[in-house]
């Protein structure tokens, strides 16, 4: 049981949870309006191992690279409390960067790009001379080009070309990838809130560090309302071959329970925020679920 925690911390499990959520909604998505190609599973399968594969390659590459940030930041990580070596962690990585290549390939080239492509942001986010990390609007960037665009976008494609030999993004996509984009940087706001004096005395020049935490948690908030504000309106207006009224309903029971949330938060106490964080990443999840929905 000790082996299974230290690996279930050292996987970041919300980070990994939201990688099978999105490849499996964007692989729904994309084989619309069949519910589940038959004689296609490969391809699904494929994708799915070699994006689990390349989001541990960057979990366990930004844990290696914070070991010390992350003892006063993050002690519960098997590398900061000293329960896995840092060779450990190294095989790993290494490891799961070959699996990420491998997989990519046997799902198609497009992967194969993608997961190039955000390995390579991933590498830059952590590692000198670029260390996007250290710098707010890099790190939001890189953030929001991975998790809002590169993978709504060009995962989406990859599937849809592999699965009906044909290109494009239909409309109903455009709203999801808009929500994901400004979820994004939520993401990368929101998760330093509670690291603002360790990110401190390690030059992390993080918005929270750098405007303050208020001003990080309020820009947050109005970014993600906005995101769902959109979204409602957009139902409003209408959109081909979706069902608007579970776009129009959902974002908005979604953007009252974020306010709720986010009313109950003080964002200048690590347990408060640290739990609002996680339900924010439920509603990750949950984006994920339901949007594909609206198709049926």
């Amino acid at each position: 049981m000790k082996y299974l925690s230290i690996a279930y911390r050292f996987s970041r499990p919300h980070t990994i949870m939201g990688s099978t959520l999105s490849t499996l909604a964007l692989y729904f998505m994309a084989a619309y309006p069949v519910a589940w190609p038959t004689g296609q599973n490969d391809v699904l399968i494929w994708t799915l191992l070699s994006a689990l594969a390349c989001n541990l390659y960057i979990v366990g590459l930004n844990q290696l690279t914070d070991i010390d940030i992350d003892r006063q930041n993050k002690p519960h990580l098997p590398l900061a409390s000293g329960e896995m070596s840092a060779s450990t962690a190294r095989w790993i990585i290494s490891v799961s960067g070959i699996l990420t290549l491998l997989f990519g390939l046997l799902a198609g080239y497009t992967m194969l790009v993608l997961v190039l492509v955000v390995g390579a942001l991933g590498t830059a986010y952590s590692l000198p001379p670029l260390k996007f990390k250290k710098n707010h609007f890099f790190a939001a960037l890189s953030i929001t080009l991975v998790r809002g665009v590169l993978v709504n976008i060009l995962m989406f494609l990859h599937f849809r070309w592999e699965l009906w030999s044909e290109w494009g993004l239909p409309s109903f996509m455009w709203p999801l990838i808009l929500l994901m984009i400004l979820f994004s940087v939520g993401i990368a706001w929101f998760k330093d809130i509670p690291d603002v004096e360790g990110d401190q005395n390690h030059d992390i020049g993080t918005v929270a560090v750098k405007r303050g935490v208020r001003w990080a948690f309020r820009g947050a908030i109005s970014l993600v309302s906005l995101a769902y504000l959109t979204l409602i309106l957009w139902a409003g207006v209408g959109l081909k071959s979706y069902n608007t009224d579970l776009m129009a309903v959902w974002h908005a029971l979604a953007l009252l329970l974020f306010w709720l949330v986010a009313y109950t938060t003080n964002p200048f106490k690590k347990v408060s925020v640290t739990r609002f964080y996680r339900a924010y990443w439920i509603l990750f999840f949950l984006e994920y679920i339901i949007y594909p929905l609206g198709l049926l």
